[in-house]
């Protein structure tokens, strides 16, 4: 046989170097930098500066990397991952459905004004732009799509302060991030003005995921995991949302608890159930203005929340044919209030659960909550694992908390975090299916299949 097999061994290395599939090498390097630059700058539009004169405007910027994608395709072609990307489009889009067809329908019948249209109308097409963004980031970079999203928002964060920094110079600057590191949160000057909502919770999610399923398999690996955990404790303490840590380490427990039980699906969609009914209990709370009484006796500061909650109280009723107002109309009544001197600045309502059911009514709001806490994780979990629908659920738990007392269902890097982080992290399944469609020729068993094939010629003799 060992003739067979050197002839074996030849034949296979040759036949393996023409069978070997293109390998994934990712874009190119131009392609990298303007899909992160348009990133960079979308983000950037979240410093007050900007943010108080554009408004969400520079996150149109991130249009930009969806066009990066586009060009990418043309160039590369590569119709395995498109197909994979362009899967997870319509399990978003759904959502987008949602909110259009339940505002047309309420704007239509109630006789809506053009400002509540124009702003519902903007607010949709932001999120559909969040969808695309996340299915272009993973069609570029698969499974680093997290990294690069990641590192991109530190140097936004970065940027930010560099930028503040000469309004109070650079000891006092020092003094207050170092202050408010001490302290765990105290914030004076320099870092008051760096209290960036959208990216800083962001920062929640990406701590779950870099300290429960980032890959640590290699000594690489282990130290971009550690600094990634580092990074990300630091701007969220910088960012004023120390409050969110506490909901992030729970989230990490939570984790830890289904891995360690033999029914992990179960307890996944439990949870998902679970917190889809406590969303009605609690708009009960509200409501009846139990949850703030309670709080109040815990000496919670509401910090005006509980003015906020009270004063939509004679716009909707707590019933589940209660239709809705349309998509940005608790907007509209924040800003008459505060004309009518009720309230001294429109604040948002702090709140998301009130607002979309005071928005989009009982429909909307039992629709939304389906979606996201029930058809989402046994999506993840029937399509590709457990441990992806465990991280989406561990991330949307960790927001939910943000949902109670903010307004984060609808921040743009929020939702593109909540979509982008999972959807990357499934595509470790795809790069093993895609690897194993193709398998080399073993010297061994091209050694076997010539001997079989010489015996049989020589039978035939």
């Amino acid at each position: 046989m060992t003739g067979y097999q050197s002839l074996a061994h030849g034949l296979t290395s040759s036949l393996n170097s023409q069978r070997t599939p293109r390998s994934k090498k990712g874009p190119p390097m131009i392609v990298t930098i303007l899909a992160v630059a348009c990133t960079f700058f979308a983000g950037l539009g979240d410093w007050k500066v900007l943010n108080d004169t554009l408004k969400g405007l520079p996150k149109a910027v991130a249009l930009g990397t969806i066009a990066c994608a586009f060009l990418f395709f043309l160039v590369d072609a590569d119709f395995a991952n498109l197909k994979k990307a362009a899967s997870y489009f319509p399990l978003y889009i759904i959502l987008i459905a949602v909110y259009t067809f339940i505002s047309m329908y309420i704007w239509v019948t109630d006789f809506s004004n053009s400002s509540v249209i124009s702003r519902g109308g903007q607010k949709i097409f932001f999120q559909t732009i969040t969808i695309i963004y996340a299915v272009c980031m993973c069609y570029l970079f698969e499974t680093e799509a997290v990294n690069i999203l990641f590192f991109t928002m530190c140097a936004v964060n970065a940027a930010i302060m560099v930028l503040e920094m000469p309004k109070y110079g650079v000891a006092e600057s020092v003094l207050s991030v170092v202050t408010c590191i001490i302290t765990f949160g105290e914030a004076k000057g320099f870092v008051r003005a760096l209290e960036i909502h959208d990216i800083t919770f962001l920062f929640g999610q990406f701590m779950i995921y870099y300290v429960m399923f980032a890959p640590r398999g290699t000594k690489p690996e282990k130290r971009l995991r550690r600094v990634s955990i580092a990074l990300c404790l630091f701007f969220m303490l910088v960012g004023l949302k120390r409050s969110t840590l506490p909901a992030v380490a729970l989230m990490c427990i939570y984790v830890k608890i289904v891995r360690m039980t033999k029914v992990q699906n179960t307890l996944i969609m439990l949870t998902g159930i679970g917190l889809f009914l406590f969303l009605y209990l609690y708009l009960y709370l509200t409501r009846t203005g139990f949850l703030v009484s309670f709080l109040e006796s815990l000496g919670v500061d509401m910090m005006g929340r509980d003015v906020l909650w009270s004063l939509p109280n004679s716009y909707y009723e707590l019933s589940p044919l209660w239709k809705g107002l349309g998509f940005e109309k608790v907007t509209e009544l924040v800003n008459m209030w505060c004309r009518q001197g009720l309230i001294n600045r429109p604040y948002p309502l702090h709140n998301d659960i009130l607002r979309i059911f005071i928005e989009l009514g009982a429909l909307g709001l039992t629709l939304w909550a389906g979606i996201h806490y029930i058809f989402y994780p046994f999506f993840w979990m029937s399509r590709y694992d457990t441990e992806t629908s465990l991280l989406y659920m561990a991330i949307l738990s960790y927001m939910t908390v943000t949902y109670l007392t903010d307004n984060t269902a609808f921040y743009f890097w929020c939702c593109i975090g909540l979509r982008m982080i999972p959807m990357s992290y499934s595509y470790r399944i795809f790069i093993q299916e895609r690897n194993r469609r193709w398998k080399p020729l073993s010297s061994e068993n091209a050694a076997n299949e010539i001997w079989e094939i010489e015996m049989e010629r020589r039978s035939r003799q």
